[in-house]
């Protein structure tokens, strides 16, 4: 090939963030265009996703660019990426190989904003690590620095002068453990509001005021009261409501999921919000496959 293609913003249902299209530029080089299968016309998408040059995996790979060819047949298949525990409004963008991902906080696809809060979250509770993706570049480097290792170190040196960020080995972390707090801001615009997650575990619902109605959802106990609360909170006009039972109740207890899909389904058709809806289904389909 004699040309040096760049990848298109293909990765997620809105603009790639610039501190994150910096970073898919790099692995997109070092991933590729230095590779031999390059000079092939081969494209092999895993080598941009592992790229040696970051300290984590990217969730999203960039499409194979016109004329060149995939290494392995079902390459060019793109499905929706919702981790083990999460939900449809976490979009992880870096898996960090142990069950943990990082991605934004965009609970209202439809307000079509160009950056989000930025958590960790799967085989863990979400922790809210950064206001927009550049704070959550900076977490995730300071995390690679405390792993250690001469090559982390030269990858974050690099990703660091490109990003124009000073990650330290301390950042993101509290004094007494863990990881710093950072608060849930999700900014609702007028005539909306953001309603935290009851079970204390998830993102909550945003969404416009008259989507909820007065009375706080079932969530815990019996299924059936459940799913009578939300049926009738839908069946009333206030979807957000049902959402924001029917996800605190999946909170709960996972193992819900089948019985809780339908509702929640009908509640983001409700909200209009088709990007919710289709992960909805990723999860559902995974969740049977596991069990």
């Amino acid at each position: 090939m004699t040309t040096r293609p760049r990848w298109t913003d293909d990765l997620f249902p809105f603009p790639t963030p610039p501190a994150l299209a910096k970073v898919v530029d790099i692995a997109w080089e070092e991933g590729f265009l230095t590779t031999d299968l390059y000079e092939e016309g081969l494209y092999d998408a895993s080598r941009v996703q592992t790229s040696f040059a970051l300290p984590f995996d990217l969730c999203e790979v960039p499409l194979a660019p016109q004329g060149w060819e995939y290494c392995y047949a079902g390459e060019a298949a793109r499905r929706h990426h919702v981790p083990f525990m999460s939900v449809p409004e976490l979009l992880p963008f870096a898996d960090l190989g142990t069950g943990t991902c990082v991605g934004w906080v965009v609970p209202a696809p439809e307000l079509g904003r160009t950056d989000h809060p930025v958590a960790s979250f799967g085989r863990k509770e979400l922790g809210v690590i950064g206001r927009n993706t550049l704070d959550g570049l900076t977490f995730l480097l300071s995390l690679a620095l405390r792993i250690g290792g001469e090559r982390r170190r030269a990858q974050v040196a690099r990703l660091s002068a490109e990003l124009g960020i000073r990650p330290t080995p301390e950042y993101g972390v509290n004094p007494e453990g863990g990881d710093v707090e950072v608060p849930l801001d999700l900014a609702p615009p007028a005539g909306w509001r953001h309603e935290p997650d009851p079970s204390g575990i998830g993102v909550g619902v945003l969404a416009p005021d008259d989507a909820f109605g007065d009375e706080y959802p079932c969530f815990t106990g019996e299924t059936d009261s459940i799913l009578a609360d939300a049926s009738r909170m839908l069946d009333a006009g206030y979807p957000a409501s049902a959402l924001l039972g029917l996800t605190a109740a999946y909170h709960e207890d996972t193992q819900r999921l089948p019985d809780l899909h339908p509702l929640w389904a009908r509640a983001y058709d409700e909200i209009d919000r088709p990007l919710l809806r289709e992960r909805l289904d990723v999860m559902l389909e995974d969740h049977r496959r596991a069990f």
